[in-house]
């Protein structure tokens, strides 16, 4: 299943000068997606960025934690299963 340009919110132009390096990924993203567009393919990149940088921001959070809290953590949620 291929990325479509529909999108739920309105578009705005916008007119951008890319290398030429750049658009040739851009050119193999839109194929190996089946992109229909390099609009889209576009769109496309920036949400798979959005979604690594958000995970790597939770990884992050996650990662900062103090061991007490981890294990006060664990131990919620064997509780939790254990209810179930």
């Amino acid at each position: 299943m291929g990325i479509t340009a529909t999108s739920s919110r309105r578009k705005q132009p916008r007119t951008f000068s890319l290398s030429e390096d750049v658009i040739e990924v851009l050119e193999c993203y839109k194929s190996e997606k089946r992109a229909e567009s390099l609009t889209s393919a576009l769109e496309g990149m920036i949400r798979e960025w959005k979604k690594a940088h958000l995970s790597a921001l939770v990884t992050s959070y996650y990662d900062a934690l103090p061991d007490e809290e981890v294990q006060r953590d664990k131990q919620w949620g064997e509780f939790s299963e254990s209810q179930m």
